[in-house]
């Protein structure tokens, strides 16, 4: 078995890391995308939220209530702040992590493909060795005295 044969399952396994981190890096983006909505979706509703509650007159129960309600909707804000940054490193991580396995996997792939550049050097000088061998053989053949 040649070398480059040999080498084709590793080039296989590199380039299913490669998927698999790019998949990776895909569901880190798609994470990403929805702790950003809904991060915004909770700093809209206590904007309008605000902009409701300070068109009506309300009384010190109410405003107690508000109050309170403003202080939770914050700290979920806060929360979700965190968790987009959490999200965002995550996906750094999965896109460095995708890059080495893309220049692992190209590595491997042009190794394997200079092994079998190799190859076919060997076997395409081993053919023309073996033709003039015949060739030489034919002539001194046609050259003896029968």
């Amino acid at each position: 078995m040649t070398r480059s044969k040999r080498m084709e399952p590793v080039k296989s396994l590199a380039e299913e890391r490669e998927r698999e981190a790019g998949a990776e890096v895909a569901r880190a983006r798609r994470a990403l995308e929805d702790a950003e909505r809904q991060l915004t979706q909770l700093r809209a509703y206590r904007a309008e939220y605000l902009e409701r509650k300070s068109q009506g007159d309300s009384d010190g129960v109410r405003m107690q209530n508000y109050h309170a309600f403003l202080g939770r909707l914050s700290t979920a804000i806060e929360q979700q702040d965190k968790e987009v940054v959490v999200v965002l490193a995550a996906l750094e991580r999965a896109t460095d992590a995708w890059r080495e396995r893309r220049i692992e996997a190209a590595s491997i792939g042009r190794a394997v493909a200079k092994f079998a550049t190799g190859e076919r050097r060997s076997a395409d000088q081993r053919a023309q060795r073996e033709a003039d061998e015949r060739s030489i053989q034919r002539v001194i053949l046609n050259r003896e005295p029968r």
